[in-house]
């Protein structure tokens, strides 16, 4: 079997293990929890992943980590304000919603993204707002205002 084709079944077992475990915190009622315990971490853990993967810019922390998964098929954009990122499909939230649509969006996709960005931009959560997902829209939507961008964050990185 080549690589390629090795890393897609990868790919494809890790967003169905995930998207059970997801359904099973739901059926459990302890999503929630599992989230925010999540989220913490994740603001802990963001600038080890950022350095292991080589980002260095916000557009990076999309692109990078859909190669990796291959779970969202992410395109970013410049506009005047900072990049919109926008994903159209998503392995993860599609077969969340055959197991059982309990929705694995913030905890295990858009919260790590957002501790990344924040790290990688030098800022706090508040220059980036999500505008929808996959599981209730036709797209999964990002906005990162520049505005609170610190201008130095690729220069902090590059000297990590």
């Amino acid at each position: 079997m080549d690589i390629e084709k090795r890393l897609n079944i990868l790919q494809n077992t890790y967003a169905a293990a995930i998207a059970e475990a997801v359904n099973t915190y739901e059926n459990l009622k302890v999503l929630e929890a599992v989230v925010e315990k999540r989220k913490g971490r994740q603001v802990q853990t963001a600038p080890y992943l950022n350095q292991q993967l080589g980002i260095q810019d916000a557009e990076d922390v999309f692109y990078k980590l859909s190669e990796i998964y291959g779970c969202a098929n992410w395109s970013v954009a410049k506009t005047d304000d900072g990049y919109v990122a926008t994903a159209t499909s998503c392995k993860l939230s599609a077969l969340s919603k055959k197991m059982g649509g309990a929705n694995p969006c913030s905890g295990w996709c858009l919260d790590p993204m957002t501790a990344m960005l924040c790290d990688i931009c030098k800022t706090d959560s508040s220059c980036i707002t999500v505008e929808g997902t996959l599981m209730n829209s036709d797209c999964c939507k990002v906005i990162i205002h520049a505005g609170h961008i610190n201008s130095e964050s690729k220069n902090s990185a590059d000297d990590a």
